[in-house]
């Protein structure tokens, strides 16, 4: 899948495993690198591990979908490209790290 980021300064963040770490603390930093490789890697959400949990959002959120890093912390994306089904992402667009509980 082809990865972007929203600015140049979120671009910069999740590649330095240092802010990453101090942000969110060794074992998120790691998994965040991990799915975001993970991401590259694969050409749709269908070739994500399962244990990834690649789903869609709801209500507000309508639209973004999250991948799951250490509970409860999800890594939010959003799809850039057009699609009528998720299997058919091919880019996104890293949004956000949240605790949504």
């Amino acid at each position: 899948m082809i990865v972007s980021y929203k600015n140049k300064r979120d671009k910069e963040f999740y590649a330095n495993k240092k802010a990453l770490s101090s942000s969110f603390g060794v074992k998120i930093a790691q998994k965040i690198g991990q799915r975001i490789s993970e991401l590259v890697a694969a050409d749709n959400p269908q070739q994500l591990p399962q244990n990834a949990r690649f789903h869609e959002h709801k209500g507000k959120r309508k639209g973004l979908f999250s991948i799951d890093l250490v509970h409860p912390f999800r890594l939010i994306v959003l799809p850039t490209c057009d699609y009528t089904s998720w299997v058919e992402i091919v880019s996104v667009q890293i949004y956000e790290v949240i605790n949504p509980h």
